[in-house]
């Protein structure tokens, strides 16, 4: 009977550690996805379109875009991403995804805070060729 118990108790912990990584890892997705949407607004940085570059982001890290706003010279960017749990119990109970959503905005420097990164960041254009 203990021995029962201690495997159960041991495949609980596993399953609800592997769906907190599998949530901290949509959450990081998201990020990335959100930072990389608003790319497209750097003159000279991407010849791809906000979406598409969230997608390559989050195909990278073997997740899913649910949902992207972002429009190609908003400046703005929202998405949601969602990615597999692993275990085995937790996705047979029907949480077999977790997603999250993150938002990015692109601001020059004159609207960070005032300190030092404000006086190391410069708002530089690339040159166009």
């Amino acid at each position: 009977m203990l021995v029962w118990v201690a495997t159960l108790v041991g495949v609980v912990v596993i399953d609800v550690t592997a769906y907190l990584v599998a949530a901290s890892r949509a959450q990081a997705l998201a990020d990335s996805a959100a930072l990389a949407a608003v790319v497209p607004d750097i003159p000279g940085a991407s010849t791809w379109t906000p979406t598409a570059e969230a997608e390559r982001v989050v195909r990278a890290g073997d997740g899913r875009l649910e949902v992207c706003i972002c429009r190609r010279g908003s400046e703005h960017a929202r998405v949601s991403v969602s990615v597999a749990v692993p275990g085995l119990v937790i996705p047979t109970l029907g949480a077999g995804r977790v997603a999250a959503e993150a938002e990015a905005v692109l601001a020059p420097p004159e609207e960070l805070a005032p300190g030092p990164t404000r006086e190391r960041a410069r708002w530089v254009r690339p040159p166009v060729p």
